[in-house]
């Protein structure tokens, strides 16, 4: 089974042309001789036509326009210059933008919902390839005009109101924990910063901002006391409808969906009196998703639950029974190495590592947002219905454990601790194996002297913890100039100090990402340029890094921000001047010039 599902997944992955019809031929003769390599067959078969003609539909010639009643297929989502919608449209979808001053129409609206519009239809290019399969976009749509129009479905009329009420509940949340805070219990991101969004996945906490089977688990814990209450077959009917309601409130990401099914997979089994094994309902999940949605494969939070939820089936228990200490540390230990053990090849090609402090770090915010996800399907839903302060009030052990979940994620992306790639990472692999080896029975059973196996396991731990310390070491920066990304530059010092200078096309984002994977965890000096998107891309990189000296080039400066001046400033061999554009005779500073030397080693 699990050999099937991963078989399909690479047909889906891959989708050459096949005939639907072919392949439902082969399916059916394996179901009437009941012979399971031609049902496995017949599927791969299925899912390759499927995917193929998915597509075929992605590239099929696009209209130069479009007029008509669309539906929304996500949340609207604000931006600085408009709002971007998930439109469906005649059967395509389309990353659409509604320009501002229309924006006060569209914000307000939900999943579901539909839309009379007028755009032009152009090819989306830019985004990712898996991102744009994953999500079926046909291509981009530049709205003309758009107006509230069309009846909503019943089911999104209800998952709309959950999803208001638990958003409502969290109302009082100053804005960053109110963010994280839906992120943790319904996955939407839409409100969180850039740093927010950063911090968390320089610490290895991404996952929790994307609804999972955790959130799904703790959902059937809270309805497990009416559920028991009802016979077996109501149970499994009133559970899986719970699970496609609570799938449609998180506006089915690939996790959630990937949870839900396992979920009612499990209920269904145990209803028939057939209890499967994890791996057995894992494959059937993946088999029932991909049949359904081939172009699934494309999405990385799919592939990351499953990479995830396979580590944890086979990895954890065994895990836990070898490494040392107590239960209580034991097994969060284990399920957290399992998870990252199984991800990192996704991880590795998709960020080039994983975080050194990711094991730490979900440690300590883990067990916090099982807590927040649970409080917040019972307490934050009631606390929607409800008004200040009482619902402030309710709220306040949330609120505490979002904050100190926060906390975790920016000491995390403060610590030294580097980003281990390919490299790093064997070394760890190698440690671990020894360690594994050192605790398995059959190295006890080595028909050796005591002493000599001692001494055989001193000397494997003693090697074991030098591939751990040489595997993490912090990353040490070389003194010259290096250009980290478009429109940002980074001069270390002979000393070791470091200045950044931040141009206006640099992105806020991908600026924090590069020097994170650079080793950056300081900054002596930061010099924006002039401009609004200069200015505030160097106040986002102070936020996170301990930034001494925030200047700007320019006779006025912004609040916080101290103007360049004529002044020479200087930090651990490097020193910042301004030159004047004295070729137009303006009294205006120029762009800053940083020069290296040895001998200004102090700030």
């Amino acid at each position: 089974m699990a050999l099937s599902a991963a078989l399909i997944c690479g047909a889906a992955f891959f989708s050459p042309r096949i005939s639907l019809a072919f392949a439902a031929v082969v399916f059916l003769v394996g179901l009437m001789l009941r012979n399971p390599v031609l049902l496995s067959l017949g599927l791969i078969l299925i899912v390759c036509a499927r995917g193929n003609a998915s597509l075929e539909a992605l590239h099929a010639p696009l209209p130069s326009s479009v007029s008509g009643l669309g539906q929304l297929m996500a949340d609207p989502e604000p931006q600085m210059f408009g709002t971007q919608l998930l439109l469906s449209v005649d059967g395509r979808r389309y990353l659409a933008t509604v320009p501002i001053q229309d924006s006060a129409v569209v914000r307000p609206m939900m999943m579901g919902e539909h839309v009379q519009v007028t755009g032009r239809v152009s090819e989306l290019r830019g985004a990712p390839a898996g991102w744009v399969q994953a999500r079926h976009l046909a291509g981009r749509l530049q709205l003309n005009s758009v107006k509230v129009g069309g009846t909503t479905a019943p089911w999104y009329q209800l998952a709309n109101a959950v999803h208001s009420r638990v958003s409502a509940g969290a109302d009082s949340f100053p804005e960053e924990q109110r963010s994280l805070y839906l992120g943790l219990v319904l996955g939407d991101d839409r409100g969180q910063s850039e740093i927010l969004k950063f911090r968390f996945q320089a610490s290895g906490l991404s996952h929790l901002l994307a609804v999972s089977g955790q959130n799904v688990a703790f959902l059937l814990a809270v309805a497990a006391p009416v559920l028991r209450r009802m016979p077996l077959r109501l149970q499994v009917f009133f559970g899986v409808l719970l699970l496609a309601m609570f799938a449609i409130v998180t506006r089915g990401e690939p996790s959630v969906l990937r949870a839900a099914v396992m979920a009612a997979i499990a209920l269904s089994s145990v209803a028939a009196g057939r209890l499967a094994s994890g791996l057995r309902v894992l494959s059937m999940t993946i088999i029932a998703l991909v049949i359904t949605d081939p172009l699934l494969v494309h999405s990385i939070g799919f592939q990351l639950s499953i990479a995830a939820t396979a580590g944890l089936l086979v990895m954890a228990r065994p895990l836990a029974d070898r490494l040392p200490g107590p239960a209580w540390f034991r097994l969060p230990l284990a399920v957290t190495l399992a998870a990252q053990v199984a991800t990192a090849p996704v991880l590795v090609a998709l960020a080039g590592g994983i975080p050194a402090v990711a094991t730490p770090a979900n440690l300590l915010a883990v067990p916090a947002a099982g807590l927040v996800m649970m409080l917040g399907v019972t307490v934050g839903l009631g606390a929607g219905l409800i008004r200040n302060p009482l619902a402030q009030l309710v709220q306040i052990p949330s609120e505490l454990l979002v904050r100190w979940i926060g906390w975790v994620a920016r000491r995390g992306s403060q610590s030294a601790l580097p980003l281990l790639r390919p490299f790093q990472l064997l070394l760890l692999g190698v440690a671990g194996l020894l360690l594994l080896l050192l605790s398995s029975h059959r190295f006890a059973e080595l028909a050796i002297p005591a002493r000599f196996k001692q001494s055989l396991r001193l000397f494997a731990r003693c090697l074991a913890l030098s591939l751990l310390l040489i595997a993490i070491r912090p990353t040490h920066l070389a003194a010259g100039e290096s250009d980290l990304t478009a429109g940002a530059t980074l001069w270390v010092g002979t000393c070791g100090g470091q200045v950044l200078a931040v141009g206006p096309s640099a992105n806020a984002g991908d600026l924090l990402e590069s020097l994170w994977a650079a080793g950056v965890r300081r900054l002596d000096i930061v010099v924006a340029e002039p401009g609004s998107a200069a200015t505030r891309t160097a106040q986002v990189v102070a936020q996170q890094f301990q930034v001494r000296r925030l200047l700007s080039v320019g006779e006025r400066s912004p609040p916080g921000m101290t103007p360049i001046g004529m002044t020479t400033w200087s930090a651990g061999g490097a020193q910042v001047v301004a030159l004047r554009d004295t070729a137009r005779k303006q009294r205006r500073l120029a762009e800053p010039r940083v020069l290296l030397s040895a001998s200004a080693c102090s700030f």
